[in-house]
């Protein structure tokens, strides 16, 4: 169990900072590639959230029946090949719907993630368990930077950024698939 626990929070930590690039770079690549006012941002910031938080919730009902582990693993999936789409979709109607739609899977995939580690825990171990959540979340919090700076800088464009931030969730998705599920709803 504690290794299983130890891959989780190694791996959560890599696609959780992918996820976090995505809020934290998507006003950047709005503006910068996509031609969004300073309101438009705004905007696109305010409808990503709500979305963000209704996908949360359907994520929620989800993981109730089929599993912390097929949420996370679909929200990535989802991720990545939405991310992939928007690297190459040009315009301004393909950065909103792409987009929400990342926003979408974002929600789920953070919350699933709790409920994973809350699932595979130890017993009596569970502050330490998201103590360390929280620990290993800022430990690798370079990825989603490095990883959005490092291919614009290498390839010259804002759209290689947002491979870059693909690769990371996938990264970490790869990191996830051999780690069991839970065994039960505790």
């Amino acid at each position: 169990t504690e290794r299983r626990t130890l891959g989780f929070l190694i791996a959560s930590a890599v696609y959780r900072d992918g996820l976090a690039a995505i809020f934290t770079f998507g006003g950047v690549v709005a503006a910068g590639t996509f031609g969004f006012s300073a309101t438009e941002v705004v905007i696109f910031a305010i409808a990503a959230n709500l979305t963000a938080g209704a996908g949360a919730m359907v994520g929620g009902r989800l993981d109730d029946r089929f599993g912390p582990k097929i949420v996370i693993v679909t929200a990535l999936l989802g991720l990545v090949l939405v991310g992939g789409a928007l690297v190459v979709l040009p315009g301004k109607i393909a950065f909103w719907v792409c987009g929400l739609i990342l926003a979408t899977f974002v929600g789920p995939a953070q919350s699933s993630s709790r409920t994973f580690l809350a699932r595979i825990v130890t017993p009596e171990r569970e502050g330490e368990a998201f103590g360390l959540y929280a620990t290993t979340g800022r430990a690798v919090s370079f990825l989603g930077p490095l990883a959005f700076s490092g291919s614009i800088a290498l390839f010259g464009t804002q759209r290689a950024g947002m491979a870059g931030i693909a690769l990371v969730l996938l990264a970490g998705l790869v990191a996830l698939l051999p780690i069991r599920p839970p065994d039960s709803i505790r």
